[in-house]
């Protein structure tokens, strides 16, 4: 009995250290030929990137896309304002909505690291540079749905169904050609870890009322604890412009309302798209559903789409919020303005970008829906193109104080809906 007990703890311990044991490793794995674009190797081992020097982890590093880990560790020797560096890059060509990333952006008002999800700039997590400095970042995908960490700090779990391509994971390439890149950058270690593998940040926190998912075919939705069954439960839905105005209106619903939020949006046009929205409209008994689908329609131009097309596309997503959650009452948040690039760092926005059009056009014929269909409109445009200067300066995504804006507004609804009152308890 006591061999074989101790046969047992000797199994054990080997399974615990195989599952340790990285699919593709930096330090032991060789880059194929194919795959290394200029990437030079010290004698210590670390990669030097950066500019058009870039390399790739094989594709088959990732046989199971819903469940692994990457964790790599970098440097910055220079630090030049206005550059980039895609550390991260699991996607196929630029527009097409798969995989993951993650982009260093050093600027004088922007210093921060942005999770890329299929396609979605999701944002951006404040990153305190240092040149020389190795950084740390781990992408842990859990059935799915990625979680984002700098140096085992918690920086975002992300409710997106990750969508999974062949592509191999891109250290350093360009993403888009008006890109400027770091100069350099140092990958002092970098490894990719399968299912067996569970990694858990010493950081995060435990939360009385932790957060899951619940997931169907391409959705899923970020969903609270539910312990009082009393309290009510609303939706919010939309692109990574929810996930921006999501750090607000999370802590602002807390102890009252119970907040789901769906990452998602439609991109093309699609008519019969509101069997997906039922779908996932259906899984709690929503009071108020907020949702918005706009800036990934951007290709949605008069020569691509016509208006019934727009209209069709457009009633179909109300029609399926209605379906699945008929007792909810619906807000369709217009589209926030597209904005000018930043002309040069340091100096803010002031002006709207090229595709606005497209965006004036999405809201006045999205806003012939609502009136049609007896949704309620809350109008984020108007505030926000009075408000350039809070833009990001990327073109479509937005400052805190911004978000806090959109949250406010979605506050004061569901108070005045829901006849809420005081804070949160």
């Amino acid at each position: 009995m006591r061999r074989l007990l101790f046969c047992i703890c000797i199994l054990s311990a080997a399974v615990s250290l195989s599952a340790q044991v990285p699919l593709w490793d930096l330090a032991k794995d060789s880059i194929p030929a194919e795959l290394n674009h200029g990437a030079t190797r010290t004698t210590d081992g670390t990669l030097t990137i950066g500019g058009d020097n870039y390399f790739g982890v094989p594709a088959s590093a990732f046989p199971d896309q819903k469940n692994f880990t990457v964790q790599v560790t970098v440097s910055f020797p220079e630090l030049t304002d206005g550059t980039s560096l895609n550390v991260l890059l699991k996607q196929r060509a630029d527009g097409e909505d798969t995989g993951l990333g993650l982009t260093c952006i050093h600027s004088p008002n922007w210093r921060v690291y942005r999770p890329i999800i299929n396609g979605m700039h999701i944002g951006g997590l404040r990153m305190n540079f240092q040149p020389n400095t190795p950084y740390t970042f781990t992408v842990a995908v859990r059935n799915g749905s990625p979680s984002y960490y700098l140096n085992d700090a918690p920086g975002g779990q992300y409710f997106t169904l990750l969508l999974p391509n062949d592509e191999p994971l891109w250290v350093g390439k360009k993403l888009l050609p008006r890109e400027v890149p770091f100069t350099s950058a140092h990958v002092s270690a970098l490894k990719v870890y399968g299912s067996d593998f569970h990694y858990k940040s010493p950081k995060e926190k435990l939360s009385a009322e932790p957060r899951g998912a619940i997931a169907g075919k391409n959705w899923m939705i970020d969903a609270p604890t539910v312990i009082d069954s009393r309290r009510p439960k609303i939706l919010f839905y939309g692109d990574s412009i929810s996930g921006g105005y999501r750090q607000h209106l999370l802590p602002a619903m807390e102890g009252r309302v119970y907040a789901y939020h769906w990452t998602g949006f439609v991109g093309g046009i699609d008519p019969k798209v509101d069997s997906v929205i039922k779908q996932g409209a259906a899984i709690a008994d929503f009071q108020l559903i907020f949702f918005n689908n706009g800036l990934h329609s951007l290709s949605w131009t008069e020569e691509k789409a016509t208006d019934q097309q727009v209209i069709d596309t457009t009633r179909a997503i109300v029609r399926g919020f209605k379906s699945g959650a008929p007792q909810a009452k619906l807000f369709w948040i217009a589209t926030t303005p597209h904005t000018a690039r930043r002309s040069e760092p340091g100096k803010p926005v002031d002006a709207l970008g090229d595709k606005n059009p497209v965006v004036l056009r999405i809201n006045r014929l999205a806003e012939k829906v609502m009136k049609e269909e007896g949704v309620e409109v809350i109008d984020m445009y108007t505030p926000l193109a009075a408000r350039l200067e809070l833009a990001a300066g990327d073109e479509y995504h937005w400052s805190s104080p911004a978000y806090q804006i959109i949250s406010d507004a979605i506050v004061a609804k569901t108070n005045e809906a829901l006849k809420l009152n005081g804070p949160a308890k």
